[in-house]
This record gives structure tokens, C-alpha cells and sequence, in this order.
């Protein structure tokens, strides 16, 4: 792709082998100039897989950052690093020298000379190859960004250029420093989200819960860093706070609301109105509450604090088994509401069917299926045969009963002729 040329302000470094550029670009010229690596790599059906540089981009992804460009006034993200080869790039070396009306009366010459020789501008002719080595899905919403709303091409990105080579050896160089900055790159931890984030929905109502709601700011919920799950011998808590945000996420986007994906990655990046926020809390936290008055054991627990609340959680996680007092239990009931709500009429009716269903993790369907009685312990995998065996009970024919006996079976590792399926509940 041939372009017309564009000097870039930038900074001239070097690191380990690498030399490159940290230059500035507007959001329109990145969009124009800068492809992706699978487009400008040769890369063709039957090609080595030495010759792929980087992972495929995510259209899903790119369209999540293209929208939060558009519509988050106060968006931002890190530079891309972009390998350039081809054409005729040339770095244009600033003379730099002291002003003559400065009182300090600085000589240039005290200067060191890496830092004198270190601002510039990169002049790129047009005809050079540019792709992204870091970035492609920030490339990917810029693009959709800028093609979206025209403004946003004014705004500018830091880009660092590196030099790059179309053979095996510069081949390997690249996707050497591929995996190395993806390796090393630390992506945002879900603690980092919940604790800071202030465009996340998910995020910010959660911190209110645990700040202000009687049900989860009492010492009900484990505030620690990095820590998604309780442990097995934890009998204080009754969730994290990262079990807390998904749980409010899930409610967010498939009980309280509607949605669609769009609405629902909008949701994580996009800050609602503060009086769309005020209306999201109160769904959800009236949800809550509705959901914990319907389940007798929750509404007992949730009543107490202190003492009496970890007697209840001794209680019912480690005598009773009760699946609402063990994350996977939880969302076991909790992928089963958007359905309920639409086939019993309503969230009262649909909380008063999953009331209706055993709990513990001892019965059927969860014996051998889900958790393993002889082990005590909990079984991974098996949340959707689970919650289907639990939809049967409840009196909905599953789309092929058949089907789900011979799962049933396979889940408990038993012939599929002597498996019948649990009972369904009288109603």
C-alpha cells in the first residue's frame, strides 16, 4: 500500500538488539497506514505455520474497543508497537542548541550526547509495510473507531516502530518479540477492575454492595486481592468479591435487564449516567434481596452477622452440603433464572421453583454428578448436564430426554440402561 509520506514526532532508543522509535500518530493516519500482521505476511492456506506472526485479532474485541473509543469521552490505552519494513524510513535529527534568551545560560555541549541525539522526526515516505506486532486489537477498534466518528481520527496515539525483515531469520526475530511483549505484558487483574474501575457497571456496583448493602458489607464477602474463589475450608464468608462482580454482572446483563452483547461489553467499558447506574443498583440489589427471601437457609444466614452468620455457614456448607453455599452450587441456580423468569412469568415465580429443588450436595442430581460423595469434593464440568437434570425435575422436557439420560449416565460414569432420570418435583 503506497500513501503519501508523513513526518512523525518521535524519540529515538535503543534496547537490547532493538532499535526503534516511540513516535506520535493521529488516530485517522494509524487507521490508514498501520495493518495486520496476517494481511501483510504472505500468509496462505498451506504455508508453514513459521511464517504466522501473531495471533489471529478477535473482530469481537476490536468492536468492544472501537465503541469505547466512540462513546467513553475520557478513553485511553497504551501505545501500539508496530514493525515497519520496506520503503525509505528516515530519522530527521533535531539541532538542538540553547536558546539565547534563557537566564540559566545552559551549554548544550553539558548535555549528554544519547539525550542530544534522542529528538527528532521519522519520516515515512509511504511505501513502507507497517503492521502491528503489539496492539492488534486496539489497531482493530481504532479502525472501526475513526470509520464510526470522523472526530475521533484527530486524536493521537503513542507508536513504537521497530525494524523488521520479510525472511526466516526476520521472521523469527518478530515473532520472537511478539511473544516476549505478550508474555510479559500483565493483564489487568479482576481485583484491579472491581477496586478501580469507574466505566465498568459491574464493577461500580459492586463496590457499593460491599460498601454499603446490609447483605454484603457486613463480612459476608472476602475482600482480598487476586483471590476468585473461598477456600475449601473457609467456613467466615459466604463469597469473594470477584464471585460478587460476576454474579452482579451475569444479574446486570440477563435478569435485571435484557440484553444484547453489544449492550452488555458497552456495559464494561462505557460509564452509564450516574442516574442509569442509580437504576442498575437498585435492580439489582432489589433482586438480591428478593432472591435471598425466597431460599429459607439464604434468608437465615443474611439475617445474622457476626458469630451466628459463620454458624450458619459451618452449617451449611460443611454438614448440610448446600450447593448455594459453594460457588458452583450458586451458579448452578443462577444460569437457570433468565428461563425461569420467562417460562413461570416472572422473578418471584421463578425464585419460588428454584425454592423447590434439593440443595444439597448429597441428592440427586448432584451426587455423582457435580460432586463426588466418597471424595467430598466438588467434580468440574458438569454445571450443564446439572442444570438440565434440574429443568426435568422442575417439569421441563428437555429437547431430547433421551439424550440427557445417556449424559446422566456418562456423568456418572454408569451404563446408560441402568440410569433413569431423578424424578420430576410434584407442583
Amino acid at each position: 500500500m503506497t500513501i503519501g509520506p508523513i513526518h512523525l514526532p518521535a524519540l529515538s532508543a535503543r534496547l537490547g538488539d532493538w532499535s526503534y522509535y516511540t513516535t506520535i500518530m493521529r488516530l485517522r493516519d494509524a487507521a490508514e497506514r498501520i495493518q495486520f500482521a496476517s494481511d501483510v505476511n504472505e500468509v496462505r492456506p498451506g504455508r508453514q505455520l513459521s511464517d504466522l506472526i501473531q495471533r489471529a485479532l478477535s473482530e469481537g474485541r476490536a468492536a468492544e474497543i472501537g465503541r469505547y473509543l466512540v462513546n467513553e469521552g475520557d478513553h485511553f490505552f497504551n501505545s501500539l508497537v508496530v514493525a515497519v519494513y520496506g520503503g525509505d524510513p528516515e530519522w530527521m535529527e533535531f539541532n538542538v542548541s540553547s536558546s539565547p534568551t534563557s537566564s540559566a545560560n545552559r551549554d548544550i555541549g553539558d548535555v549528554d550526547g544519547w539525550a542530544r541525539s534522542a529528538f527528532g522526526f521519522l519520516y515515512l515516505a509511504g511505501g513502507e509495510t507497517l503492521f502491528a506486532l503489539d496492539g492488534q486489537h486496539r489497531l482493530g477498534g481504532i479502525k472501526k473507531a475513526v470509520s464510526e466518528k470522523a472526530l475521533v481520527g484527530d486524536e493521537q496515539i503513542s507508536v513504537i516502530f521497530v525494524s523488521h525483515k520479510l525472511n526466516t531469520e526476520g521472521r523469527k526475530r518478530t515473532r520472537k518479540l511478539f511473544t516476549t511483549l505478550n508474555k510479559t505484558a500483565k493483564a489487568v487483574n479482576k481485583s484491579e477492575i472491581i477496586a478501580l474501575d469507574e466505566s465498568d457497571a459491574a464493577a461500580i456496583i459492586t463496590r457499593k454492595l460491599v460498601e454499603e448493602h446490609p447483605y454484603f458489607s457486613r463480612g459476608q464477602v472476602l475482600v482480598k486481592y487476586g483471590t476468585a474463589n473461598l477456600s475449601k475450608t473457609d467456613a467466615e464468608h459466604f463469597m469473594t468479591i470477584i464471585k460478587l462482580y460476576d454474579v452482579v454482572a451475569f444479574l446486570l446483563a440477563n435478569v435485571v435487564n435484557s440484553m444484547t452483547r453489544e449492550q452488555r461489553a458497552e456495559l464494561r467499558f462505557v460509564r452509564p449516567r450516574d442516574a442509569d447506574l442509580v437504576k442498575y443498583y437498585e435492580r439489582v440489589a432489589a433482586f438480591m434481596e428478593k432472591f435471598v427471601s425466597g431460599i429459607p437457609e439464604l434468608k437465615d444466614y443474611f439475617s445474622k452477622t457476626g458469630e451466628p452468620a459463620k454458624s450458619v455457614v459451618k452449617d451449611q456448607r460443611f454438614t448440610r452440603k448446600n450447593v448455594l453455599f459453594r460457588s458452583v452450587g450458586l451458579d448452578v441456580f443462577l444460569r437457570m433464572l433468565p428461563e425461569l423468569i420467562a417460562e413461570e412469568g416472572g422473578g418471584k415465580k421463578a425464585i419460588a421453583a428454584l425454592a423447590m429443588l434439593p440443595r444439597s450436595f448429597t441428592e440427586k442430581p448432584y451426587r455423582d454428578v457435580m460432586y463426588s460423595v466418597g471424595d467430598n469434593r466438588i467434580i468440574n464440568g458438569k454445571i450443564k448436564v446439572t442444570t438440565r437434570l434440574l429443568r426435568h425435575m422442575l417439569g421441563y422436557d428437555d429437547k431430547d430426554p433421551e439424550q440427557l439420560r445417556v449424559a446422566y449416565a456418562e456423568a456418572m460414569s454408569a451404563e446408560p440402561a441402568s440410569v433413569r432420570l431423578p424424578r420430576r418435583i410434584p407442583r
